[in-house]
C-alpha cells in the first residue's frame, strides 16, 4: 500500500501528539479532559462544569476555524428560597455567567537532521533522532510557558536547558501567546510576616506554617478554588486536595523548618493519600500536610533583589502596579481545579502537528521543522460582585538564600 505524501503528513501529526502526551511532563501530569455541558453532580445532586484536572485540555479548534476559544463559567444560585405560599412573581433568580478567552497561535521549531557525508559518519539514523528531539523540545516549551501563565511571572532565572527568554525580550509576548497576568490579590500570599512583595525580607522563608496558613484559607475564602479530581481518584470527594508546587530552595527550607520525625510523617501521609490512585502527581519526593500535596518544580520562578515585578492591585478589576523586590525571592505555586485552560488548533495535517522535511544544499542536506499550534492562559473569571480572580490558582512568594 503506498502512502502520499500528505497522508504521512498526517499520521504523524497523531502519532507525535501521542508522544508528547505520554511524556511525564508538569503539564501531562496536571491535564484533564474540557467539560463540554454542565453535567449532575452525583454527591450533591447539582449542575455544574466541573472537570477537576489542574489544567484542561481544549480541542474546540480542531476542527473549525478561528483562532480564539471561549470558556464560560456560570454562577452558583445564591438567591433566597420562596416559602409556604408566598408569591414566586419577582423572585426569579437569573442564570449569571462570565466568560474566558484565550487565543491560540502557531508554533514552529527547524532542525538540519544532517548531510550524506555526516549521516555515513555515524550510526545513529539522524532523520529519526531529529524526531525524538524536537518532540523533548515541544514538552520542555510547553511545560514552561504554561508554568509561567500559572504563575504570572516569567521571572529571571536562567537556567541552562530554559528555552522562553526574559519577559522584555522583544519575542517573549510572542512565545507566550497570551498575556501573562500577576496574581489577583485574592490569591497572593507572601512568606513570614510579610504582608505585601515589597515587604519581603530574607526571614520571610517558607515554614510548614505558612502551608498553615494556605490550608486555612482555602478552607475559609469567600470565592474558594475548587480542590483537585482526577477521574480516577475514588477518594476525590472524601478526601479532596491541592498541589502546592515549590521550587527547590523553598523546598530546601520547608525540611530544614520541620523535624526529621515530621518530614517523615508527611511523606507517609502523601504515600497513604496516593494508595490505590496510580497517578504520577503522588510519585517521587513529595510531601502531604492540610489536604496540600507538596512537591518541586525545577525551573524556579525567581525574582532577584532590586528586580521590577508586576503586582495585582486591591481591586475589582486586579490593575497591575510595578514594586521592586527588596530580597531575593522565590514563586510557590498552587493548583487546583481548573487552574489553566491549554487549547489546541489544527496544523496541515489536520492534527495538532505536523512534520515537513525539506531537502537544501542541491538535496545534500535535510530539514525537519514541527509546526504546532496552540495556546495557553491561566483561567480567571469575574464573581457575581463584579471582583475579578484567577480560578484555580494560587501563589505563595518566600525569600531564599542562593548560597
Amino acid at each position: 500500500m503506498t502512502i502520499s505524501k500528505a497522508q504521512a503528513a498526517k499520521a504523524f501529526g497523531a502519532a507525535f501528539f501521542l508522544h508528547t502526551r505520554r511524556q511525564n511532563t508538569f503539564v501531562n501530569m496536571m491535564t484533564g479532559a474540557a467539560p463540554k455541558s454542565a453535567k449532575k453532580d452525583k454527591n450533591h445532586g447539582k449542575n455544574q462544569t466541573e472537570k477537576g484536572a489542574p489544567i484542561v485540555m481544549i480541542n474546540d479548534l480542531e476542527s473549525q476555524a478561528g483562532d480564539t476559544v471561549e470558556m464560560d463559567l456560570f454562577h452558583d444560585l445564591t438567591g433566597r428560597p420562596t416559602m409556604g405560599d408566598k408569591l414566586i412573581d419577582g423572585r426569579t433568580e437569573d442564570l449569571s455567567k462570565t466568560v474566558f478567552e484565550l487565543s491560540i497561535d502557531q508554533g514552529r521549531k527547524p532542525v538540519t537532521s544532517g548531510g550524506k557525508m555526516e549521516q555515513k559518519r555515524t550510526k545513529h539514523n539522524l532523520l529519526s533522532t531529529a524526531k525524538v528531539l524536537l518532540g523533548n523540545y515541544y514538552n520542555d516549551l510547553q511545560d514552561e510557558r504554561c508554568l509561567y501563565h500559572l504563575a504570572g511571572a516569567r521571572g529571571s532565572f536562567q537556567g541552562d536547558g530554559i528555552i522562553t527568554p526574559l519577559s522584555n525580550d522583544e519575542e517573549f509576548g510572542e512565545i507566550m501567546v497570551n498575556p501573562v497576568m500577576a496574581p489577583t490579590y485574592d490569591r497572593h500570599l507572601f512568606g513570614g510576616d510579610a504582608t505585601s512583595f515589597e515587604t519581603i525580607d530574607p526571614a520571610d522563608i517558607m515554614t510548614l506554617d505558612k502551608v498553615d496558613d494556605l490550608a486555612l484559607i482555602l478552607e475559609e475564602q469567600a470565592n474558594p478554588i475548587k480542590h483537585v479530581s482526577f477521574e480516577a481518584d475514588q477518594m476525590a470527594n472524601e478526601s479532596p486536595f491541592y498541589i502546592l508546587f515549590v521550587t527547590p530552595r523553598q523546598w530546601r527550607d520547608i525540611r530544614k523548618d520541620a523535624t526529621d520525625k515530621k518530614i517523615n510523617e508527611l511523606q507517609a501521609a502523601a504515600m497513604r493519600r496516593g494508595q490505590g490512585f496510580n497517578h504520577s502527581v503522588f510519585k517521587g519526593d513529595v510531601m502531604m500536610w492540610r489536604n496540600i500535596l507538596i512537591r518541586q518544580y525545577r525551573k524556579p520562578v525567581r525574582f532577584y533583589a532590586g528586580d521590577t515585578v508586576n503586582i495585582s492591585q486591591n481591586n475589582n478589576a486586579a490593575t497591575e502596579s510595578q514594586v521592586t523586590a527588596g530580597t531575593d525571592i522565590d514563586r510557590a505555586i498552587l493548583l487546583g481545579g481548573q487552574s489553566l485552560a491549554n487549547a489546541y488548533g489544527g496544523s496541515e495535517s489536520g492534527h495538532h502537528f505536523s512534520m515537513v522535511t525539506e531537502k537544501t544544499d542541491m538535496g545534500n542536506n535535510r530539514q525537519t521543522a514541527i509546526v504546532w499550534m496552540d495556546g495557553c492562559k491561566k483561567v480567571r473569571f469575574k464573581n457575581k460582585s463584579g471582583r475579578m480572580n484567577d480560578y484555580g490558582t494560587m501563589v505563595i512568594d518566600t525569600a531564599v538564600t542562593l548560597q
